[in-house]
């Protein structure tokens, strides 16, 4: 409670429903492939290039509300993508499809290629935050996502892991808190490791 009370205290509740209202629209962009006509998993909407559209309408008129809807917006294709890195099989609907060329690319590229984009995109959200706050309300809402897709997606502690490590790296490098936090962490759990193998050793 005392979190969640810290995050509505530094960010504007417009924010906070911006970046909710573009994460609803983020995570079902990637399959608008069907609405446009285009063959699923078409790399037009299945890569960040929209994301470097609004990035770049972002930098001609910077605005807070659109920084939000960036960081809203980039995290649920992050997600999306992660989800697709762990389907039930690399068969053809899996793969990445390039328009005009008419190709399905491998499941090797398949697999790189959204390896880049999951890291591409985090990195775009992280470094779009302007406060710890905001880094930790964004890294909640990816993993509420990840928990509410359970039942959906039939999977969860892959692409966890692979969400919290990426996003949480990244934190740790823009921000200084989030660094010490992780090396205490990992002092105390050293620490504690060691009094239970000595315990054992008795």
């Amino acid at each position: 409670m005392e979190l969640l009370l810290k995050i509505l205290d530094e960010m504007s509740m417009a924010g906070i429903l911006v970046s909710l209202t573009a994460y609803i629209v983020g995570i079902k962009f990637p399959d608008w492939d069907f609405k446009m006509g285009l063959k699923h998993r078409n790399i037009l909407t299945h890569s960040p290039l929209v994301i470097f559209i609004l990035m770049k309408l972002y930098e001609g008129e910077k605005s807070h509300t659109f920084r939000y809807f960036i960081m809203g917006f980039s995290l649920a294709m992050a997600i999306h993508f992660i989800f697709d890195l762990f389907p039930k099989g690399w068969g053809g609907g899996a793969l990445l499809k390039v328009p005009i060329m008419g190709l399905s690319l491998s499941p090797k590229l398949t697999k790189s290629l959204f390896v880049i984009f999951i890291i591409g995109t985090l990195f775009i959200v992280v470094s779009y935050t302007e406060g710890v706050m905001e880094f930790i309300y964004l890294f909640c809402l990816g993993v509420f996502s990840l928990m509410k897709n359970l039942k959906k997606e039939n999977k969860f502690f892959r692409p966890f892991i692979a969400y919290s490590l990426i996003f949480i790296i990244f934190g740790a490098i823009k921000y200084d808190s989030v660094s010490t936090y992780l090396q205490t962490g990992a002092k105390n759990a050293t620490e504690l490791g060691m009094k239970y193998y000595k315990t054992l050793k008795k």
